[in-house]
C-alpha cells in the first residue's frame, strides 16, 4: 500500500469515526425527544474504480425502526383511543342517569312514583299524600328532561369535537405533504440523511391513526401515501381537506342518517361510515348510536308513562278541588268534518254541586242522542244541554267547542258547579264504569280510521302529564330499506294538517314499494305550489334497520290515513298496519311536564272516581275515595308493550323494569368501554415497550458505543500521524 493510499484510508477512518460519534451524540441528546427513533451507525468499504479498497464510508439511512411493530402499535392505539373517548362520555351520562344500585337512578325514580301512589291509596291525609305523589312524578319527569337535555348537549359537543378533529387531520395532512417533499428531495440529493424528516412523519402518522383508522405505504422515492381504512385517498401527491360542518342544534329527530347532521368528508367523499377506529370512530358511535339509542329508549319510556298515567287520570275526578272548565290536549284539524262514533257503552255528563253531590246529569248517547257525528255537532249538543235544556242547569254563559288551537274546551261559565264525564257500559244510570270505544274518522271521508278507548282520554280533557308537542311526526316500525311491502292491490295514503286542511295530498302504495320508494313518492308529491316541502320523508337508521319518518315541516298537527281500493273483488291491504305507522315517540322525554295547575296545587290530582248511590239514585264524589290512587299504583305493576327503540326490540315489561333496562344497558356499555380501555392500555404499553427496545435510545449502550468509536477515531488518527511521519522521512531522504 502506498503512503498516499494509507493517508487516504486513515482520513476516511477519522471521518467515519467522527460520523459514528456524531450519531451517538445525537441519540444521547434526543433520548427524551418525542417521536425520535434511534439511529444506528453503519458503514461500508469504499472501493475505488480500480478495485482497490480505500477505507470506509458512512451509510445515510440510519433509523432503527420495526415497521410491522409500529403498524401494530398504531392499530391498537386507535382502538384504545376509541374506547377511551366512549368511556369518558358514557361516564358523564351515567352520572346523570344513575347507576343501577343508586336510589337516584331513572329506574328507582319510577319506583318512587309507584310507592308514592301506593301510600296515597292508604294514607288518610290525602293532601300531604297528593303532594308527595305529584312531587315524585315531577321529580322523575324532571330527571328525564334533564337527562334528555344532557344527551343532546353531549351530542352537540361531540359533533363539534368531530369538526375540530377534522381540522386537525387536515393540518396533519398538510404537514405530511411538506415532509414528503423534504424526504424526496433529500433522498434524491444523495449523501444526506432524511431520517429526522421520517421521524417527524412517523409521529404525525401515529397521531393520525389515533384519530381514525388509516392505511399507509411508502413509495421507492420515500414519499408516503395515506388512505382511509376504506381506501379513500387522504394523501397522494397532495393532501385532501377533511371537513365536517357541526350541526346548529341536536335533538331526538336530528341524526346523521336523517340528514340533520352532515357527514365527514375527505375531499368529495363522505367517509363517515368508513371510520371504524380511533377517537373519531368513538365519537361517531356515541353521537349516532349509543347516545341516540339511549334517547330513543328514554323517549319510549316517557311516552308509555304518559299514556298509562293519563289513561288512569282521565277516569277520575278530584274533590273538593273540582273544576268547572276543561281544555283537551287532542288537536282537531276540522271539527266540522272530522267525526267520531261511540260504541260499547255511554257517556254520562254530570254536574256536581259544591258538596260533591249530583246536581244535573245527562246521557250523551240517549238523552242527547249523539252516537255518531262531527266534533262540532257533538259540542253543540252538549252546549245546548248546558244552556237551554229543560232538565239542564240553564248556564247561559256555558260554552263547549274547539278553541283556536283545535282543542276541545268546556267552560260552565260558573263556579257553582263542577263537571265530570263518566264512561259506563250502558245508558242505564249507575251502570258499571268502563271505557267506551271511540271510532275516529280523521280525514272526514266517512270511514273510521282510528279506534280509541275512553271519552275523556280521547279528548285529553283530564290529562295528568302534558306536552306542547303536536302530532307532527310519524314513524314506522324498523325495516330493511329494500324490504317489499307485499300488500295486496293499491292503497292510497292521505295527508291532512291544520295548515292545508283535510286530504290535501295523497300517494299510491303498491306491493312492489319499499320504505325507500314510499319516501321518494312522499318527497315528490307533498310540496306546495312554490315547490317547498310540506311533509318530508326520511329513512332513519335505528338498530339493525331503518324507520320511515314523516315530518310536517312546519310542525303542524298532521293526520295520515289510508283509502283501500277494490279491483276485481279484491280489496287492497292496509299499508298503515304493514308499516306500523303511528305518531312518533321521539322527543317525548324532553317535552313532558305535570299539568301546571296540578303541579301548583297537588289537591287537583284526581284520586277518586264518580260513584253512584243506588239508595239515592244519584251520582256523587267523595274526598275519601282512593280507587283511582290504587289504579295509579296498579299501572306500575302491570306489564305493557314497549315498541322497538334503538338496540331494544319490541318487548313487554313494567315501567320500572323497562327503566332498569335503560340504566343497566348504559352500565353494560360503560363497563365494556372501561374493560376495553384497560385491556388496550396494557396492550399498547407492552407493544410500545417492545417497539422502544428497537427504536428507543439506551444510554448505557450509547455510551459503550461512544467509547468504541473514540478508540476507532484514535486508531485512525494514529495511522494518519504515522503515515505523515513516514512521508516526511522519505521527503527528507530525497
Amino acid at each position: 500500500m502506498s503512503l498516499t493510499h494509507s493517508i487516504s484510508s486513515a482520513l476516511n477512518g477519522i471521518r467515519t469515526s467522527q460520523k459514528a460519534i456524531d450519531v451517538v451524540s445525537e441519540n444521547v441528546s434526543n433520548v427524551n425527544t418525542e417521536g425520535y427513533s434511534r439511529k444506528v451507525y453503519s458503514q461500508q468499504t469504499l472501493v475505488l474504480n480500480n478495485g482497490v479498497s480505500s477505507g470506509a464510508v458512512s451509510n445515510t439511512d440510519l433509523r432503527q425502526v420495526d415497521t410491522k411493530m409500529l403498524a401494530q402499535l398504531r392499530k391498537e392505539t386507535g382502538i384504545l383511543q376509541e374506547a377511551s373517548v366512549r368511556s369518558y362520555y358514557l361516564d358523564l351520562i351515567q352520572a346523570k342517569m344513575g347507576q343501577p344500585s343508586s336510589e337516584y337512578s331513572v329506574s328507582n325514580r319510577v319506583n318512587a312514583i309507584q310507592t308514592a301512589f301506593e301510600s296515597l291509596g292508604v294514607d288518610s291525609d290525602k293532601l300531604n299524600s297528593q303532594s308527595t305523589a305529584v312531587t315524585a312524578l315531577d321529580t322523575s319527569l324532571s330527571q328525564m328532561r334533564d337527562l334528555s337535555s344532557q344527551i343532546q348537549a353531549l351530542r352537540m359537543e361531540i359533533d363539534q369535537e368531530i369538526s375540530a378533529l377534522c381540522d386537525e387531520v387536515t393540518g396533519i395532512l398538510e404537514q405530511l405533504d411538506k415532509l414528503n417533499d423534504d424526504i424526496v428531495r433529500t433522498t434524491a440529493v444523495g449523501g444526506q440523511s432524511a431520517d429526522n424528516y421520517k421521524d417527524q412523519r412517523d409521529m404525525l402518522i401515529t397521531r393520525l391513526s389515533e384519530i381514525m383508522d388509516i392505511q399507509s405505504y411508502e413509495r421507492s422515492t420515500g414519499e408516503t401515501v395515506i388512505l382511509t381504512g376504506g381506501g379513500k385517498p387522504l394523501l397522494d401527491k397532495d393532501g385532501v381537506i377533511v371537513s365536517h360542518t357541526p350541526a346548529a342544534s341536536t335533538g331526538s329527530l336530528i341524526s346523521y342518517s336523517s340528514g340533520g347532521i352532515t357527514g365527514i368528508y375527505a375531499g368529495k367523499f363522505d367517509i363517515t361510515k368508513e371510520i371504524s377506529s380511533g377517537e373519531m370512530s368513538g365519537l361517531i358511535k356515541l353521537r349516532d348510536t349509543e347516545l341516540q339509542d339511549m334517547q330513543t329508549q328514554l323517549d319510549e319510556l316517557a311516552y308509555q308513562m304518559t299514556k298509562q298515567m293519563n289513561a288512569v287520570h282521565n277516569q277520575g275526578t278530584s274533590y273538593p278541588n273540582t273544576v268547572y272548565e276543561m281544555t283537551g290536549t287532542r288537536t282537531f284539524i276540522d271539527g266540522g268534518q272530522q267525526t267520531i262514533t261511540l260504541s260499547g257503552g255511554d257517556v254520562k255528563i254530570i254536574l256536581f254541586d259544591q258538596e260533591g253531590v249530583e246536581a244535573y246529569s245527562t246521557s250523551l248517547t240517549q238523552e242527547l242522542a249523539f252516537t255518531s257525528g262531527s266534533i262540532d255537532s257533538m259540542c253543540q249538543a252538549i252546549e245546548n244541554w248546558l244552556q237551554t235544556a229543560v232538565d239542564g242547569p240553564h248556564l247561559s254563559t256555558a260554552s263547549v267547542g274547539l278553541d283556536r288551537n283545535g282543542n276541545l274546551a268546556v267552560d260552565l261559565g260558573s263556579s257553582a258547579y263542577s263537571i265530570s264525564f263518566q264512561d259506563e257500559i250502558s245508558v242505564l244510570r249507575g251502570s258499571d264504569a268502563a271505557n267506551i270505544s271511540i271510532g275516529f274518522d280523521a280525514d272526514g271521508n266517512g270511514i273510521i280510521d282510528q279506534t280509541h278507548s275512553g271519552f275523556s282520554n280521547f279528548f285529553g280533557l283530564n290529562d295528568l302529564i302534558v306536552t306542547s308537542k303536536q302530532d307532527s311526526v310519524y314513524e314506522s316500525e324498523i325495516f330493511s330499506s329494500a324490504s317489499l311491502m307485499g300488500i295486496k292491490g293499491k292503497t292510497i295514503l292521505n295527508f291532512s294538517d291544520t295548515a292545508n286542511g283535510l286530504n290535501f295530498a295523497s300517494i299510491d302504495v303498491t306491493a312492489a314499494d319499499t320504505i325507500k320508494t314510499i319516501a321518494e313518492k312522499i318527497n315528490t308529491a307533498l310540496v306546495d305550489a312554490s315547490g317547498n316541502q310540506i311533509v318530508k320523508a326520511d329513512l332513519v337508521q335505528e338498530g339493525a334497520g331503518y324507520r320511515l319518518r314523516l315530518s310536517n315541516i312546519d310542525g303542524n298537527q298532521m293526520e295520515i290515513t289510508e283509502t283501500l281500493t277494490t279491483v276485481n273483488g279484491i280489496t287492497s291491504s292496509s299499508i298503515l298496519n304493514r308499516l306500523g305507522l303511528g305518531v312518533s315517540h321521539a322527543g317525548s322525554a324532553a317535552e313532558l311536564n305535570v299539568r301546571p295547575d296540578i303541579l301548583e296545587t297537588p289537591g287537583h290530582l284526581n284520586t277518586g272516581k264518580v260513584q253512584y248511590s243506588s239508595v239515592t239514585g244519584s251520582y256523587f264524589i267523595s274526598e275519601t275515595d282512593n280507587s283511582l290512587a290504587n289504579d295509579f299504583a296498579a299501572a306500575f305493576t302491570k306489564t305493557i308493550t314497549f315498541g322497538s327503540a334503538g338496540s331494544f326490540t319490541k318487548t313487554t315489561a313494567t315501567m320500572a323494569n323497562y327503566a332498569a333496562s335503560i340504566v343497566s344497558g348504559l352500565a353494560v356499555n360503560l363497563n365494556e368501554a372501561n374493560s376495553t380501555n384497560d385491556y388496550q392500555t396494557e396492550l399498547v404499553t407492552t407493544i410500545y415497550r417492545k417497539e422502544q427496545d428497537v427504536s428507543g435510545v439506551d444510554l448505557d449502550e450509547e455510551l459503550a458505543l461512544m467509547l468504541q468509536y473514540q478508540r476507532s477515531y484514535s486508531a485512525a488518527a494514529k495511522a494518519l500521524t504515522t503515515s505523515l511521519e513516514m512521508l516526511e522521512l522519505l521527503d527528507s531522504i530525497v
